[in-house]
């Protein structure tokens, strides 16, 4: 009986355990530690993009447009046209970035050393003019059919319920 209580613990332990060795690895992974601070600027809206990498290391940030017709003019990076910065001590480097023309853009941020990526994102530039926001696309479908569908099927399984206890009470007597 102790036996088993001793073997089921170490086992709930070693499930409990299991996974920490997972959580550990990679502690310096760098993968896709950047932020946007606004996916979805207005043209000429001015947003920041902050990349996590190693300490006092140089980290380059890239924009490329899509479509590839939007000149690079329409893309100022903290108001000059330098893409690259060192990190601080706690490995941070913040961009501040405008796009002044409506599109698609992939911001990459690189390690300025190892060329390794630190960080992919995408902003999407609505074009201006109308009421300011853009409106939400519309997308699933309408559940009012569907639930009135459902209402109706309800009733008619109790409906075919209620017939076949009145017929088996009338067979019975």
């Amino acid at each position: 009986m102790i036996r088993r209580k001793v073997l089921i613990v170490a086992a709930a332990a070693a499930l409990v355990l299991a996974p920490s060795a997972a959580f550990g690895y990679g502690a310096t992974d760098y993968s896709n530690l950047g932020t946007v601070s606004d996916s979805t600027p207005a043209v000429g809206q001015s947003f920041t993009v902050t990349v996590q990498g190693p300490a006092s290391t140089p980290v380059s940030l890239t924009i490329t447009s899509n479509p590839a017709s939007v000149p690079d003019s329409a893309i100022t990076i903290a108001g000059t046209r330098t893409a690259t910065k060192t990190t601080n001590a706690a490995g941070t480097a913040v961009f501040t970035v405008t796009l002044s023309q409506a599109g698609s853009y992939t911001l990459v941020a690189a390690d300025g050393v190892s060329g390794a990526v630190l960080s992919t994102q995408t902003v999407a530039v609505a074009a201006a003019g109308g009421t300011g926001a853009a409106a939400l696309p519309t997308t699933g479908s309408d559940a009012l059919p569907l639930g009135l569908g459902a209402g109706a099927l309800v009733l008619a399984g109790a409906g075919a319920v209620v017939v076949a206890k009145r017929r088996r009470g009338v067979t019975a007597a």
